[in-house]
Parts: structure tokens; sequence; C-alpha cells
């Protein structure tokens, strides 16, 4: 068993500090994520023991652990799909002779991901009514040409043609979505959400693919898991996410980051849909198709040996005991760490903790 700290992200959508109970430290700008996992883009440091100053990289016992993450979303995070497990090994086959700076692809893995909502938390994720959708663009004087693909054209199809747009046309249309939306009798939350988008990317196309997308709001304690394939974005709040480990991010729009169509729309996946989850702290999320569980426990519970297994305080401390190493009691934001050949995890939180069982 090992005890970590996170590696912070500052990315620009991250809200300012909106980590640092977890991290450590305020730095007055954005933070985004704070990642627990083995993942070389970011591997947790070991804090404590005879490996301490090594990372979980460096260790082959916690290769393929689950990636864990806290996020801390101010403003929408761009609209994105990842790589199935072909798609994945694909790409990043392909772009092995090219420059660095030009790869999509960060890994060979499939990312498939949950998150669980720590505060409200909006997500658009998988996709609108067909019919519902044209509603919106016919209300907000799209060419019908645009509206009658929206309404009965392959998902991917309506992407593009909303992507293909002429930038004069769009430039038209996007004012109108949120008035439209209304008239078409959307949510005051689903309103609301197309409309921090819009405020956030101006002139974007990506906002008229908003449109397209379903739209929730997660209270605390509620999930959504993501297979590889489905088409999503977060807009705001406070989440812990687990995934496998990888780092593979297909963008279609909503970013300053690289955008690459094509890669995105053909690693969508049509058959495959977010798939909500939980409601209640204590309730173990454990969702098809998903290789890893996730459980926020205020109560002690126990981790059987036999996968990767990740405690991360959340609030409170948290003592965590495993036959074979020292007991250890974490602070807030520390994680404990057990490979699948560790004994049996003990967990006992003075508040709440994240406890994430991965494959073996």
């Amino acid at each position: 068993m090992h005890v970590v700290s996170g590696v912070l992200k500052d990315y620009a959508w991250g809200a300012v500090d909106g980590l640092a109970r977890w991290s450590g430290a305020a730095t007055g700008q954005p933070q985004a994520e704070l990642w627990f996992g083995a993942h070389p883009a970011g591997p947790s440091p070991v804090v404590a023991g005879p490996d301490a100053g090594r990372t979980l990289a460096d260790l082959p016992e916690h290769a393929g652990m689950p990636l864990v993450k806290l996020l801390a979303a101010s403003t929408p995070l761009s609209l994105q799909v990842h790589p199935d497990a072909e798609h994945a090994a694909a790409g990043w086959g392909a772009q092995a002779g090219r420059p660095s700076e030009t790869w999509l692809y960060a890994d060979d893995a499939e990312k498939r991901e949950m998150l669980v909502a720590l505060t409200a938390f909006d997500v658009h994720a998988g996709w609108r009514e067909p019919s519902a959708a044209a509603d919106v663009f016919a209300r907000a004087d799209a060419p019908a040409s645009l509206v009658d693909i929206v309404a009965h054209a392959d998902r991917r199809d309506a992407v593009r043609a909303v992507l293909d747009l002429d930038p004069q046309q769009c430039a038209l249309i996007e004012p109108r979505l949120v008035a439209a939306a209304t008239a078409a009798g959307w949510s005051s939350s689903s309103v609301s959400s197309l409309a921090r988008v819009a405020a956030t990317h101006p002139a974007d196309p990506g906002v008229l693919v908003a449109v397209l997308l379903d739209h929730a709001v997660l209270a605390p304690g509620e999930g959504m898991a993501v297979p590889a394939g489905v088409v999503h974005s977060y807009v705001v709040g406070l989440a812990v996410e687990v995934m496998t480990s990888s780092d593979n991010v297909l963008r279609l729009g909503l970013t300053p980051k690289p955008i690459a169509v094509d890669e995105a729309l053909a690693a969508v996946r049509l058959d495959r849909r977010p798939m909500p989850l939980g409601g209640f702290v204590g309730e173990v999320l454990d969702p098809p198709g998903m290789p890893f569980d996730l459980v926020i426990a205020d109560q002690p519970v126990r981790a059987p040996s036999g996968t990767h297994r990740l405690v991360l305080s959340l609030h409170g401390v948290t003592r965590v005991s495993c036959a074979g190493a020292e007991d250890v009691v974490l602070v807030e934001g520390q994680a404990a760490v057990a490979a699948p050949g560790d004994a049996e995890m003990s967990i006992e939180p003075d508040g709440s903790a994240v406890v994430v069982r991965g494959q073996a």
C-alpha cells in the first residue's frame, strides 16, 4: 500500500483555487483537475514510506490502475469524444512517425469514465431527441436544409452539417438559440446551460452542436457513466471522476485546444449511451461495461484484495489499514493505493472518502 498526493492540472476552464482544499495550496489560478493514478501524463507522487519520492508510474504493481480525478469546472469543457480500444490503438500507431506536437492520441487505450457530482453538476452528454433539436434550429431561423438534416440524419452527419455551416450563417443563428430553446419549452436548467456555453464561447459553432446533445443536472451523489464513443461536454460544478488509465480526448469544439472533427466523428459510437447512476452517499456505483466501481463512503467499508484499489480522503481524515503495511491516516487530498496482490483494506472515514476498485 502506498500513500500519494494528487497532481494538479491548471487548465483554463478550472475554478480559481477550486481544488485548493485537496491540492494543499491556493494558487490564485484555475485549478481544474487533481489526478490520482499512474498515467504518465501525471503520475501521483508517493509521499510516505520507503518509496517516497517515486511516483506510481515507477511502481509496476500499479500499472493499469484506474485514474481518479477531482474536477472543478467553472466554464464549459470542450465538446469531446473518447475513442474505443480499436480506434485508440490505430490512432496511436498511425501517429508514431509524426512530430509529437501534432499527436491527437495520448496513449493507445480506450477511455471509459464515470463522473459523480460533489456539487450540482451540469452535463451535456448523449443525443437530444432529433425532432426537439430540429425545432430549436427552426425557431432560430436556421436554413431549412439544416433543420431537415438535424431532424432526420445520422447524428454524425448532423454534427458535421452544423460545423460546416458558413460562418456568417452561424453568426446569425447562434444569438437566437437561447430564445429559441426557451420558446421550444426547454427546462430552465437546460436553457441556462446553453446560455452559459454561448456566453463562454461566442461565435464558436460548437455552441450549435450543444443543441444536439441531451442535458442533465446531477445532484450531489448522482453520477453518469460515459462509455467511449459518446459525445459529451461537462459544463460547471465539482465532481470526482474515475476512468480507465487513458487521457485520449478528441475534440469537436468549445476549446482553444486542437480540434479534430474527422477523427472525433469517426470515434463516435451510435450504439452507446451515457448511463445515469446513483443518488446517495454509500451506494456502490458499478455501471455495466465499466472496469471499476466507486462509492463515496461515510461509514467503515472494506476493499478486498485481488483488484487495484484507491481510497481518497474527501472530507475529514480517513484511517486505512492493510495487512503487511503500516496503518495510515489520510488527510484531505491524500490517497492510499493498493495493488491487486496487497491484502484487504479496512477504511474508516471520519467524514467521507472516495473508494474505487478496479480490475485485477
